[in-house]
């Protein structure tokens, strides 16, 4: 008989599996091997085992080892990376493999921290406590705690005795219990529970329902004004599935598997953009739902730690999962519900490897799980917007041919959740009127003091970290710029350097202008670190703190600076977008933005939307709790639409707006896109490939407007030449086609060898 052969997919940019023998190894669908491939080894994941290969079975290597000790990837989850390598056109065995953690994609066996879990048997049950002799009182106590929970942890045993463990083994020697290994759950300190606050009506309803199609799929857009609430929202949902799925497994036989004893049978994802937003979700979910484990999966987590946490995720140990994007390719055998928290955030779509969105791959997750999504924002998404509103927005006869026709549930907050709590006043300078301070109107200086006198604490947001943006010469009116890409060197006067934020590249400041010999440099603009400075002049006793990526770099500094300004150790933050959602300091009255006007005139079409979507969640800063909030906003145009439409907070008026506007120029929500990209350090290359491809795909597809090739604003990065062409269709499936077609036929060219070229379906940045 022969011996089957592996389809095994591995970390390479092929478009394909690759053979090998089992040996004399078991080996499961979806399990970890280690591969010779080449001069090395490699890990892999078998995908199928088959009978008969294309290769001659003389030249198909053995696989090196086989990790049968740890549990495989699930049918469901190599389904989902598989589908979304396809619609992302992505090679399988990179997709798979980067969804794995770091230690999982390692050579070495990946170790994680474990622990036995002891449990009762019926012998164990009959046993008459009063009965066993006194000198056997941790025996008996152990006994008691079995009879009376029916499992118990290492850990749960050792606050019961120093010597627990001990006496759990004699149980098991005498056939009162039974050990198995499983999974250690790391057990965080008590957190005194919050009580539960009273919903008012509209998150009462949002919540009634949602509940009431709790077991279907469906998409809920929570649209909600900031501080209306909506974390509330999540929790009862979280509550109410994992009660549900408590009790049910209550009513069942008390004979369960080891790992079910630390599962409630029900698992929620909550997705969340970036890092920065995990700790304060986590800790308002402890302290509400304690009873139940809680992991989170993100990059600040040590190699060891996020290896551990979705171990735990995939046996099911751990109920409630919080990460970001790479999250929704987490294993998850009992996912009830996901949450997209601050859905419209660009943070969730990948923009290297596989260009992912992982809003969208969790709506095509939860869709086959027959489980509902809810997104929740202040300032959805367009599309998503576009999806929950269909017909109810007015605009011409194209849209009711394109129309969704209220693809998701929509649910409004239109009021702040405390009730004493009001929406912030939003004041626009005219800075083309006043004379600046050092980058600060007399509005803003005078608010700013004024807060200090109250005790109160202010925000100002300037989306630029470092001193200033551009070190000019008074001369020649030379600017440093960056050898390796198009942009400017950003002045970081503190280290006395020039850095680009762009590729890293970092150089001394030089003591005169390399173009003319002038000495009389001149920082130009300003960045967080110039207006920590300029703070601290015109306020010597304020407390200030600044919030950025140089700022926080160390591992939790973030965490103890949110600390000191919940505890009133820091009157003025300063910060970027990183501190401009998500976070609720209730002594914070007011928010000062600055420099905003240069995303009025971007050529990214999104530009507007996003900064809208920005101005409004920092402006959701000011006033959360019972103290009236103001926000100053500078800038050249005042009389803005966009300005218009943040002062009353009407993101339904102004986001039907851009719809009409991108209905009328066929841009998204309304057609389909994808760019073709390519980089290269000669252009020459770039531009020959992208020809070749633009031709092609003329060829092949008259359903798909395609544009002659381009470069992007920032023509030049980190030493790369890039260009690209557009695609869109009105038809999803016409677009696909063309795609799948065109990368098969330029997988196989040899110019697309010379080039670092990817496909970017539904692209958020032009």
């Amino acid at each position: 008989m022969s011996k089957p052969i592996l389809k095994i997919a591995l970390d390479v940019p092929l478009a394909r599996l690759f053979d090998y023998l089992s040996g004399d190894q078991h080996v499961a669908i979806g399990q970890r091997v280690l591969v010779p491939f080449g001069r090395r080894n490699q890990i892999g994941i078998v995908m199928a085992s088959v009978d008969t290969s294309e290769f001659s079975i003389e030249k198909l290597k053995p696989i090196t080892q086989a990790f049968v000790e740890e549990t495989p990837l699930d049918a469901e989850m190599l389904s989902l990376i598989k589908f979304s390598a396809d619609y992302y056109h992505y090679p399988f065995g990179q997709a798979l493999l980067a969804a794995l953690p770091a230690r999982l994609r390692q050579v070495a066996p990946a170790v994680s921290r474990k622990q036995y879990l002891y449990q009762i048997t019926d012998l164990g049950r009959q046993v008459d406590l009063e009965s066993m002799p006194k000198r056997q009182r941790v025996l008996r106590q152990v006994l008691t705690a079995l009879q009376e929970n029916n499992a118990q942890t290492e850990a749960e045993l050792d606050a019961l005795s120093s010597s627990a463990r001990k006496a759990a083994k004699e149980l098991v020697a005498l056939g009162y219990a039974t050990s198995e290994q499983v999974l250690a759950i790391k057990r965080v300190p008590a957190i005194l529970e919050t009580p539960q606050p009273a919903l008012n009506d509209e998150q009462a309803q949002a919540v009634g329902s949602i509940t009431q199609d709790i077991n279907a799929f469906k998409a809920w857009l929570l649209h909600g004004i900031t501080g209306s609430g909506k974390t509330e929202v999540y929790i009862r949902l979280m509550q109410h599935i994992l009660q549900a799925s408590q009790d049910k497994q209550n009513n069942n036989t008390p004979d369960s598997a080891a790992i079910k004893a630390e599962s409630s049978n029900a698992q929620i994802l909550v997705l969340v953009p970036e890092i920065n937003l995990t700790p304060q979700l986590e800790a308002r979910f402890r302290a509400r739902l304690p009873q139940y484990s809680l992991v989170s999966l993100h990059s600040s987590l040590s190699e060891s730690e996020r290896l551990h946490n979705w171990q735990l995720a995939q046996a099911g140990a751990a109920q409630i999962i919080i990460g970001t994007r790479l999250s929704i390719f987490t294993p998850l055998p009992h996912l009830k519900l996901i949450i997209i928290d601050e859905e419209h955030d660009s943070s969730y779509k990948q923009q290297d490897s596989m260009r992912y969105h992982a809003r969208d791959v969790a709506l095509v997750r939860a869709k086959r799980l027959n489980i509902p999504v809810v997104m929740g924002s202040a300032t959805p998404a367009l599309e998503s917007w576009y999806n929950a509103m269909g017909n109810s927005v007015q605009v011409s006869s194209t849209l009711s041919n394109n129309s969704q026709s209220n693809k998701y549930g929509l649910l409004t907050l239109k009021q702040r959740a405390v009730t004493a709590a009001q929406l912030p006043k939003i004041d626009c300078i005219d800075t083309t009127k006043v004379n600046l301070q050092h980058g600060l109107t007399p509005q803003l200086v005078s608010a700013l003091r004024l807060r200090l006198e109250r005790k109160e604490q202010s925000l100002l947001f300037i989306n630029r970290r470092g001193y200033s943006p551009v070190l000019l010469c008074s001369a020649c009116h030379w600017i440093a710029p960056c050898t390796r890409c198009s942009s400017r060197l950003v002045v970081h006067l503190g280290q006395r350097k020039l850095r680009c934020h762009h590729c890293g590249h970092e150089q001394r400041i030089p003591n005169q202008c390399p173009s003319c010999g002038n000495a009389d440099l001149h920082p130009t603009g300003h960045g967080t670190q110039r207006l920590e400075q300029t703070l601290s002049t015109l306020f010597p006793t304020a407390r200030i703190a600044r919030v950025d990526r140089d700022s926080i770099s160390r591992k939790h500094a973030l965490v103890e600076i949110l600390d000191r300004v919940h505890n009133q150790e820091i009157d003025i933050l300063v910060g970027t977008q990183m501190l401009a959602k998500g976070h609720d300091f209730p002594n914070l009255t007011l928010v000062g933005v600055i420099d905003t006007d240069s995303a009025l005139h971007s050529p990214d079409f999104r530009a507007s939307e996003r900064l809208f979507a920005q101005l409004m969640q920092v402006a959701g800063r000011a006033g959360r709790a019972d103290k009236a909030g103001q926000v100053i906003i500078q800038t050249a145009f005042p009389d803005h639409a966009l300005f218009n439409a943040l002062r009353t907070q009407n993101y339904a008026s102004y986001a039907n707006d851009l719809l009409l506007e991108r209905e009328q120029v066929q841009f998204p929500p309304y057609v389909f896109t994808a760019l073709l990209r390519a980089e290269a350090h000669d252009f020459a290359l770039v531009q020959k490939f992208l020809q070749f491809a633009f031709e092609q795909a003329r060829q092949l597809s008259p359903h798909v407007m395609t544009y002659d090739p381009v470069r992007p604003q920032m023509e030049r990065l980190k030493g790369m030449e890039r260009a690209y062409i557009l695609m869109h269709s009105t038809h999803r499936p016409a677009l696909q086609k063309l795609l799948t077609q065109l990368v098969d036929q330029l997988r196989s060219e040899s110019m697309a060898t010379k080039v670092r070229w990817a496909v970017d379906v539904n692209p958020l940045e032009f």
